[in-house]
């Protein structure tokens, strides 16, 4: 029982980590980029890649899709 908790609380941070990658790449682009959207997305798909290994993390693609999709919304928002 606690073996289930604590491996779901290495889940969390996990995405937890992922997210807060996603948002830092996707500002980053932002920023310097001169891109079209399609190109941005690339870049940052490449990077978030990079730093997902980088941090230990191996996510799948869908996942990597919807974390830049997600971070793209957030920081349009602001």
């Amino acid at each position: 029982m606690f073996s289930f908790f604590s491996n779901a609380q290495k889940v969390l941070d996990q995405l937890q980590t992922l997210i807060t990658l996603a948002e830092q790449v996707v500002l980053a682009i932002e920023q310097t980029a001169q891109a079209t959207g399609p190109e941005k997305k690339q870049m940052a798909l490449q990077m978030l890649v990079d730093l997902a290994h980088s941090h230990g993390l191996d996510p799948p693609m869908l996942l990597l899709h919807t974390a830049i999709e997600a971070a793209v919304r957030l920081t349009k928002k602001q």
